[in-house]
């Protein structure tokens, strides 16, 4: 009898707090004690300990804790951490060898929650610089000097149910600073790293389990200032298709469409990479007179995949090889004449996707992107810094080590396409960065 009081009042107790994790300590603290004092036999002390965390489980899973709010209760958290090791190599034009070696990390953590039915609210925090909107590695030095955590996104989402309406049709509308949701196969045009700044309204139509629409419409703010009534703006249209042609074979396909307003003419954009044609107006003076751009960069560029899933089983071959895809991407900026096409093509074998223990994929792509064919704050760092008027190859090859855990070995041979200047050794150049990663995803 004593027992089963006591074990009304812990769980009352118990309720009390926020969540099972919050009261957990205080009741096991409880409950030790009074086996010390000889109240419980340890049998009876185990006993109510279960049954007492079950049931707070059970009052968070409605969402009736006594003092947490339903958001609350309902943030999901995500993160991973990336230890790397880099090594670039670059040919200078006085024909001499630049090398560096360094040690980087990587630190990305983000939340979001539902804060009713159809609305979310996410952000996100990252290791990284103000000044570099395309990176969030920091490099390990500076006698043990503290690294630098940015906020890397923060958004808010509307996702109504039109189910009642229109049962295959769905919406997303999100505004802020956001993950990219535009689809690349390849990050030719888009580093990873970017996060767009402005609104997206995203359409999906489900025709049945095998094929399905979207078009992904975006409104991006490229810069601002109280002194430009043009400031630079960017809208994206992206209609696609997800097609599950056999068992075996699937293909993912889109055609982005891209315009510029406020572009041309205006002064290089921040953190670009200086290779795109800017020159001055006539009636600028030329010795005060900014360089500006003379293109808006309104550029049209389909791209698709292709996969297999066990490629080979139907020859009657059993390699092993889950799967094989087949990719490619092109762009032309078509307010250009010349120098205005880039494009892609690669392949990836192995498994689709490195998420456990022995899982692996070799993946290979070869770039090319001229120099006025996209604005060069966008591509990828990586790939000769993440400039245009450059081409090349990209061989990456990933091993699960555990379940979300990682190595991630990476190899970028690129160089320079046109000379930028007179100078013969200006343009054209070698570089080479190799990468290997170990990654933990939590």
């Amino acid at each position: 009898m004593v027992k089963r009081v006591l074990a009304c009042v812990i769980l009352a107790a118990g309720m009390i707090g926020s969540c099972a994790d919050g009261f957990a300590g205080e009741v096991d603290i409880l409950v030790q004690k009074l086996v010390d004092k000889g109240i419980l036999t340890p049998g009876d002390a185990q006993q109510i300990l279960t049954e007492t965390k079950e049931e707070a489980k059970k009052e968070l899973a409605k969402g009736e804790a006594g003092t947490a709010p339903k958001w609350v209760q309902d943030i999901k958290l995500k993160g991973d951490f990336r230890l790397r090791y880099q090594h670039d190599r670059a040919k200078q034009a006085a024909s001499t060898d630049s090398q560096r070696d360094r040690a980087r990390i990587r630190l990305r953590v983000g939340a979001e929650t539902r804060l009713i039915d159809e609305f979310k609210v996410g952000f996100g925090i990252a290791t990284g610089t103000t000044s570099d909107p395309r990176s969030t590695n920091m490099t390990l030095g500076d006698s043990f000097s503290f690294k630098d955590i940015i906020l890397d996104y923060a958004y808010g989402q509307y996702e109504p149910d039109l189910s009642k309406y229109m049962q295959p049709l769905s919406l997303s509308l999100i505004g802020g600073k956001f993950p990219n949701p535009i689809w690349e196969p390849v990050d030719m045009l888009w580093d990873t790293d970017i996060r767009p700044e402005g609104v997206m309204a995203n359409l999906g139509y489900k025709v049945d389990n095998n094929l399905d629409f979207f078009m992904n419409n975006g409104f991006f703010v490229l810069d601002e200032s109280s002194s430009d009534k043009g400031d630079p703006i960017m809208f994206v249209v992206q209609p696609g298709v997800n097609w599950k042609i056999t068992d075996n074979i699937e293909f993912k396909g889109a055609v982005d469409n891209y315009f510029f307003n406020g572009v041309k003419d205006h002064a290089a954009l921040d953190y670009s990479a200086g290779t795109n044609t800017v020159a001055r107006l006539p009636d600028q003076n030329s010795r005060t007179g900014a360089a500006v751009y003379w293109y808006n960069y309104n550029s049209i560029a389909p791209k698709m995949e292709i996969g297999f899933i066990d490629p080979f089983k139907f020859a009657g071959f059993d390699t092993g090889i889950p799967y094989l895809s087949f990719f490619g991407e092109y762009v032309n900026n078509w307010d250009r004449g010349s120098q205005d096409n880039g494009w892609a093509l690669g392949s990836r074998i192995g498994h689709k996707k490195v998420g456990d223990k022995g899982q692996w994929q070799l993946a290979y792509n070869y770039r090319f992107l001229e120099r006025d064919a996209w604005l060069d704050i966008f591509p990828d760092s990586d790939f000769y810094s993440g400039k245009t008027n450059a081409k090349g190859d990209n061989v990456i090859f990933q091993y699960g080590l555990t379940k979300n855990s990682l190595i991630n070995l990476e190899y970028y041979n690129t160089r320079g396409m046109t000379r930028l200047t007179k100078n013969p050794e200006s343009s054209r150049l070698p570089a080479q960065v190799i990468q290997a990663d170990w990654i933990v995803k939590f």
